[in-house]
């Protein structure tokens, strides 16, 4: 049985115990994980005859204009459906997103997992199914295999990074990286970030320290400034690079490149991947950034739709015309 599940009526702890164990694993997906980047998040459950959850569906939810809708949430890329049998087939997979249609009438981004497979859903009218991409990186290969496959720039700004004497050190405050983000990266996020983000990172950040899911890698010139700044999750055997940010000055000593290696020796040679948490296809210098390290390329699907009543959807429409332009006048401002 199919079941739609408001936050109070969730049982955390088998929901937990179910992605522990689950082929789809995944940390964001994990409650306490999501009570930090989506408060009060809802799910699709599929249910069995003892009550015990067999296939579940997190859904950030959130509301405006009282309407209830959903959208991925911050520092959160892949969610999805995730089971305790493996695989899910292709008819669950209808129920449970057909559940969500009949509950939520405007979906405005859901990103499944790299282990979830979306259906057809042409007979529910107005979803879009969007293909987008992460970047994984074998490290059981070993470091000299790996590091091979680095572009010739990437192992020339390695061999810079190392003559700046750069010193990578592992901190627990969070504050120089989110000032970074601030300064550096927040500017080019459609839409821009709002203040509570950084509230968020810093709660997400103390939490992934109580369930030692993290760290937390900074790197000082020789002037002793920091200069960048990256937040790393440890989840089973993968390492997501969470947050990264740098001054300008930073990026020029391709500390970045320094961190990565070292991550990279350190987990070399054992069954760990690396997922780059690629951002979307118009951040095409990060993109190239990351790709320089030899990475595959691995698809998910993110799911949309929109069954907002017409007045509510002309609203939007020109808010988002509004918005659009007055970002493009800052541009062309700028420039």
């Amino acid at each position: 049985m199919i079941k739609y599940l408001t936050h109070d009526q969730l049982d955390k702890q088998q929901w937990d115990a179910l992605i522990e164990r689950s082929l789809q694993q995944q940390v964001y997906a994990l409650s306490w994980y999501l009570d930090v980047v989506s408060p009060g998040w809802e799910a699709v459950v599929e249910v069995g005859e003892a009550g015990e959850y067999k296939v579940v569906m997190p859904l950030p939810v959130r509301y405006k204009l009282g309407v209830k809708y959903l959208q991925q949430p911050l520092f959160c890329q892949q969610l999805g459906a995730f089971s305790l049998e493996g695989d899910i087939d292709v008819v669950t997979y209808k129920k449970l997103i057909g559940k969500v249609y009949e509950q939520v009438r405007y979906v405005n981004e859901l990103q499944f997992n790299t282990s979830n497979v979306v259906p057809d859903l042409s007979s529910l009218p107005n979803v879009e199914v969007e293909l987008k991409a992460t970047h994984y990186l074998d490290l059981s290969i070993g470091y000299d295999k790996i590091f091979q496959n680095y572009s010739r720039d990437r192992k020339r700004n390695l061999k810079r990074a190392r003559k700046n004497d750069l010193e990578i050190i592992e901190s627990d405050d969070i504050k120089f990286l989110i000032s970074f983000f601030k300064d550096e990266v927040a500017g080019r996020i459609y839409g821009g970030v709002a203040a509570s983000a950084y509230t968020m990172l810093e709660k997400l950040h103390q939490v992934l320290r109580e369930h030692q899911a993290c760290r937390l890698y900074y790197i000082k010139g020789t002037d002793g400034k920091i200069n960048a700044g990256r937040l790393i999750l440890f989840y089973k055997n993968k390492v997501t690079l969470l947050v990264s940010a740098s001054s300008a000055y930073g990026r020029k000593l391709n500390g970045r490149t320094l961190v990565l290696d070292q991550l990279i020796q350190e987990f070399a040679g054992r069954d760990y991947i690396i997922d780059f948490e690629s951002p979307d296809k118009h951040e095409q210098s990060l993109i190239y950034f990351y790709e320089s390290f030899g990475p595959k390329q691995v698809a998910f699907q993110a799911v949309s739709y929109n069954r907002l009543p017409k007045v509510i959807k002309l609203i939007r429409n020109v808010r988002m015309r509004i918005v659009r332009m007055l970002r493009g006048l800052a541009n062309s401002y700028v420039s």
